[in-house]
């Protein structure tokens, strides 16, 4: 949600600025975005790697480019919002018993920062941050399963990256739920779905 917005936010900054069309920064923004992400994973230091192609390809654009960049920046900054039931859910399997894990791909400190802003850490018995320099795999499902002390085919895998939560997961025996509408980021949504694969909103 926060990336959507502040993309979004950025981008019409930057046509209004520069008087180029929209469409086209924004076809720009995701192809170069999912390129960088491709190389060098999650580190927000990617933003300014792909404001900076952008700009080869948009000369006239780079001084509203690069002084838009903290525009992005806010995606790390702003607290993310619930999803309405989030917590009411996470306590009632707190008290059943159930374990629970995070497995999250992302800048540790932005991790932190989300997780003590909303109070949700508290629900975790394992918070496991996979290294943003790099991508999300079965190894670190697998690390949080044995953390957790139990089998693949006794977990629940609930994920918004098919890439990177569900396919890997499900290749362990893990049972998986694709929260794809969650995003619509196109490096989310490739590969094959696996069978047996749960859809939710």
């Amino acid at each position: 949600e926060l990336f959507v917005k502040y993309k979004e936010e950025f981008l019409v900054r930057v046509s209004t600025e520069t008087g180029i069309d929209h469409e086209v920064l924004n076809e720009k923004l995701n192809r170069i975005d999912i390129e960088e992400y491709k190389r060098v994973g999650v580190n927000p230091e990617r933003w300014r790697m792909t404001i900076s192609r952008m700009s080869e390809e948009l000369p006239q654009a780079e001084e509203s480019l690069f002084s838009n960049l903290d525009i992005l920046g806010k995606i790390y900054t702003d607290e993310p919002r619930l999803r309405e039931g989030a917590k009411a859910i996470l306590q009632i399997l707190r008290e059943l018993g159930m374990k629970m894990a995070l497995v999250t791909h992302a800048n540790e400190a932005w991790t932190w920062r989300k997780l003590e802003a909303t109070g949700l850490a508290e629900f975790f018995d394992v918070i496991k941050i996979v290294d943003e320099n790099g991508h999300k795999g079965a190894d670190d499902w697998a690390e949080a399963v044995e953390y957790l002390g139990l089998l693949p085919t006794e977990c629940l895998s609930l994920g918004d990256s098919l890439p990177g939560d569900i396919i890997p997961a499900a290749s362990l025996g893990v049972r998986t739920m694709w929260l794809h509408n969650g995003s619509t980021w196109s490096a989310y949504r490739t590969g094959e779905v696996p069978e047996g694969t749960i859809h939710s909103a």
